[in-house]
């Protein structure tokens, strides 16, 4: 099995562990409409945050491992640092943003 189908069959894996773990058991109850949905919205921030923090997780780890063999060079250790901190920076914004966006919608609605 090559290894694009085994990452294919193991992301599969993980969106169905994943849609089973989020789906709210009582959906079809009409009551409280609007605190589910507030619910379901907190839940897709949730799995937004993950993702987010999933990709920069990998980012980071590409960076380490793509400027590894060269780490005895200052220069080239300098700039993995850096690599890993915007990734990192990067990481905290996207997850700021998409708490923030919300709250600041919700605020002026």
């Amino acid at each position: 099995m090559t290894s694009l189908k085994k990452l294919q069959l193991l992301l599969m894996f993980a969106a169905i562990l994943l849609l089973l773990y989020i789906a709210p058991e009582q959906a079809s109850a009409a009551a409280n409409v609007s605190a589910k949905i507030k619910e379901g919205l907190k839940q897709v921030q949730t799995l937004l945050t993950g993702l987010v923090v999933t990709v920069g997780i990998c980012v980071s780890i590409w960076i380490i491992i793509k400027k590894l063999p060269g780490v005895d060079d200052p220069h080239t250790k300098n700039e993995m640092f850096r690599g890993v901190g915007m990734a990192l920076a990067g990481v905290g914004l996207a997850a700021a943003i998409v708490w923030l966006v919300p709250w600041m919608y919700a605020l002026f609605a």
